[in-house]
């Protein structure tokens, strides 16, 4: 059945899209996801679409199927003109959690995720945050819609692509012209770790890993990985 592609350009079409991402990012299990989505699927959409508006760089697309008029997959893309980490890397605090070990634990691995992007990513470039695809429509041509809008808007702008990306988006990743450059492996620790949080570190899939990907302008290059400037 045939997908169209579209551009968020209203608030309504946000909780439609956070529906799909909570069952796309639950099926596999991702614990980045299950840090950032909070107690709360309604607070979780206000919050990200608190944080699109509030970012001029941010641009969300979302796919829909034809047939039934479905949101069935959206990504979420930063273009940036500029090097968004003159300033040093956002500190984001995962206040949607009460204080106590899930918090603790959120804290310290928001921090590691977000603290390694000025040294990766400190020019212009276009960073892939979110991609998602409801589990029933997979395989079907959906991402590569999301992805197709990003890398060609990318190329006509002569910028760079980057991801951090889970095994499972990897092949996809690769398919439209990223590289591996690195791994992340994001963790929490304290020196004398109660029973809940160890608990809670283990469910999470602590450490959590995932690869640094990148992709030229134009999607070939011989270079291994970017350069930092």
């Amino acid at each position: 059945m045939p997908f169209s592609l579209h551009k968020v350009t209203a608030d309504a079409e946000f909780g439609p899209i956070v529906a799909v991402e909570h069952e796309a990012y639950s099926k596999p299990y991702n614990g980045l996801w299950a840090i950032l989505k909070g107690p709360s699927q309604e607070d979780f959409c206000a919050r990200q679409l608190s944080w699109h508006k509030s970012d001029p760089s941010s641009h969300w697309l979302y796919v829909t199927d034809e047939g039934s008029k479905e949101v069935v997959g959206a990504a979420g893309w930063n273009i940036h003109e500029t090097n968004p980490y003159a300033n040093g890397a956002p500190v984001i605090l995962a206040n949607w959690w009460p204080e106590g070990n899930l918090k603790e634990i959120s804290d310290q691995i928001l921090a590691g995720f977000f603290s390694a992007r000025p040294s990766r990513t400190s020019k212009a470039h276009f960073l892939l945050n979110y991609c998602f695809v409801k589990s029933t429509h997979r395989h079907r041509g959906v991402a590569s819609l999301l992805m197709k809008w990003g890398t060609e808007t990318a190329d006509e702008m002569g910028l760079e692509c980057f991801v951090e990306s889970t095994e499972d988006g990897r092949g996809l990743y690769e398919a439209h012209g990223f590289k591996i450059y690195g791994e992340i492996n994001l963790d929490a620790r304290l020196e004398e770790p109660n029973k809940e949080f160890t608990r809670l570190r283990k469910e999470l899939g602590c450490p959590i890993h995932s690869w640094y990907m990148w992709r030229p302008n134009g999607g070939t290059s011989e270079e291994t990985e970017p350069s930092r400037t």
